[in-house]
C-alpha cells in the first residue's frame, strides 16, 4: 500500500460510508465493502467473516473470485479464527508455511493462497462482530500500515452491517413464527396421533432448515430409547439404552442440548 495522506484518507471513508448507506441488503454490503478493501490494499481477494453467536462459527456468504458458496467453520479454526480469538491482527507471507491456516477452502476451491492478512472486526462500540480476510497482496508483502487501513475500513463499515444483520434475524424470526403458525393450522385438526407426530417432525424440518429429524420414545419396560425410521412398508425400529448418545443424554438429563459440530462431540453416537 503506498502512503495515503489524511485528505485521501478521510475521502475513502467518507466514499465508504456512502457506498454502503446506499445498499439495500446485507449481501450488498459485504460484497461492496470486499470490492473496496481488495482494491485499496491491491490484493487478489478478500473474505468477510461474521460471527455466528448461536453455532461459534464464522460464516461468510460474499467471497471474490468464483467461489461465492457460503462458507462455514468454526470460529476458532485457521487464521480467521486466530484472528477473532486472538483479538489481534495477523500478517503472513507464506500461508503452507503456518500451522494455524486452514487448507480446506483452497482444496475446495482449487484457489493458490500465498499471503493473508486478517483482523477482527469491531463496532464503534467495541463489539467485536467477525474478522476481514484478505489474500495475495500483488506487489510485495503485507505491512502494518496495510493492516491499520484494513482496520479502520471495517470498523467504519461495522454500523451498517450489524444495522443489516438485525433485519435480517427480524425477517428470518417472521419468517419462523408464519412457518409455526401453519403448524399449528396442519396439526389441530389431525386425530390419527401417528399422522400428527409425523407432521410435527415434519414441519420441525422444515421450520428449523434441517437435513432430518427423530422422534425417539421411552421404553419404560427395556429402558431404551426407539424410534420408527422410515416410510411405508419400508419401516423399521431404531432402539439403544436410553442413556446412551445425545439423545440419551438429553433424555436423562431433562436439558436441551444445542451441538455445532456433533462428531467432535464425546456423547454423541456414531454408530447410527
Amino acid at each position: 500500500m503506498g502512503r495515503i495522506n489524511l485528505d485521501d484518507f478521510t475521502d475513502l471513508l467518507l466514499k465508504l460510508t456512502n457506498d454502503l448507506a446506499a445498499l439495500s441488503s446485507l449481501d450488498d454490503v459485504l460484497e461492496r465493502l470486499v470490492d473496496i478493501t481488495t482494491s485499496t490494499l491491491g490484493v487478489d481477494r478478500g473474505t468477510i467473516y461474521l460471527n455466528d453467536d448461536t453455532t461459534g462459527e464464522l460464516y461468510s456468504r460474499v467471497a471474490q473470485g468464483n467461489d461465492t458458496q457460503e462458507i462455514r467453520m468454526i470460529n476458532t479454526k485457521g487464521l480467521a479464527g486466530w484472528a477473532f480469538t486472538h483479538n489481534e491482527g495477523v500478517m503472513v507471507r507464506n500461508a503452507y508455511n503456518d500451522k494455524r491456516f486452514n487448507i480446506d477452502v483452497d482444496e475446495r476451491t482449487g484457489y493458490k493462497t500465498k499471503t493473508v492478512m486478517c483482523c477482527p472486526i469491531y463496532s464503534i462500540k467495541g463489539d467485536k462482530i467477525g474478522v476481514a480476510q484478505v489474500l495475495n497482496k500483488q506487489t510485495g508483502y503485507f505491512t502494518k500500515k496495510d493492516l491499520d487501513l484494513l482496520q479502520l475500513m471495517t470498523k467504519q463499515a461495522s454500523t451498517v452491517i450489524q444495522h443489516f444483520v438485525v433485519l435480517e434475524n427480524i425477517e428470518h424470526s417472521r419468517e419462523q413464527e408464519m412457518k409455526f403458525l401453519n403448524l399449528v393450522s396442519n396439526i389441530s385438526s389431525e386425530l390419527n396421533i401417528s399422522e400428527l407426530l409425523q407432521k410435527i417432525m415434519t414441519s420441525i424440518v422444515t421450520i428449523l432448515d434441517a437435513d432430518r429429524s427423530t422422534l425417539f420414545v421411552n421404553d419404560e419396560k427395556t429402558n431404551e430409547l426407539f424410534s420408527e425410521i422410515g416410510d411405508g412398508d419400508t419401516k423399521s425400529v431404531l432402539r439403544f439404552p436410553n442413556h446412551l448418545g445425545i439423545a440419551g443424554t438429553v433424555f436423562m438429563s431433562g436439558d436441551s442440548i444445542n451441538i455445532a459440530h456433533a462428531y467432535a462431540d464425546m456423547r454423541f453416537n456414531p454408530a447410527v
